[in-house]
């Protein structure tokens, strides 16, 4: 398993940057993002991820695809690839907090606002303002049709818990 990881990461690394010499390279590496064989859609994966921005605009239409394994992928990419912190990824990924998919949203909510995985020296278009991450919770978490992940985003709610909103909107929970 180590050796095959192994091939695909140089695989990978090729095919980045034979992609980023193509006009419609990324697009092409995303149209494999939904096959279930791993010995194209995880190459695929890794080669965007390895791209570096270039590849957002592909992975932005990406996130608007009708198949949901391209949209999870695209997510996770976005993650993964350290671009979750550039203005263009972070508004193309608000939408997908509605996902009908409750994977895909709990895979936004975390590219959204996990810290670690935001690498600024990928994002071209940096953000401006801080996302309100108790805002959201409360106007989004405390509706999820997802009792699960409703549970994860009010879990996540409590921990901010030194926010006036977030205790109010906690204390009308309990009631």
């Amino acid at each position: 398993m180590k050796q095959q990881a192994q091939a695909w990461w140089k695989q990978a690394g090729q095919m980045a940057r034979t992609a980023a010499e193509q006009t419609d390279g990324f697009s092409a590496l995303v149209r494999q993002l939904p096959v279930r064989d791993p010995h194209i859609s995880v190459p695929a994966i890794w080669a965007l991820q390895r791209a570096g921005p270039g590849a957002i605009p592909a992975l932005l239409a990406g996130l608007t695809a009708a198949h949901p394994r391209v949209r999870r992928n695209c997510v996770d990419i976005i993650d993964h690839g350290g671009y979750g912190g550039d203005a263009r990824c972070v508004e193309a990924l608000l939408p997908l907090l509605h996902d009908p998919v409750p994977h895909i949203r709990r895979a936004v909510w975390h590219t959204l606002f996990c810290e670690r995985c935001v690498d600024a020296s990928k994002c071209e278009v940096p953000m401006h303002t801080e996302l309100d991450q108790v805002a959201l919770l409360i106007e989004i978490g405390l509706n999820d049709p997802n009792p699960k992940l409703r549970g994860q985003l009010i879990d996540e709610l409590r921990q901010q818990a030194a926010d006036p909103r977030a205790r109010l909107a906690l204390e009308k929970l309990a009631l």
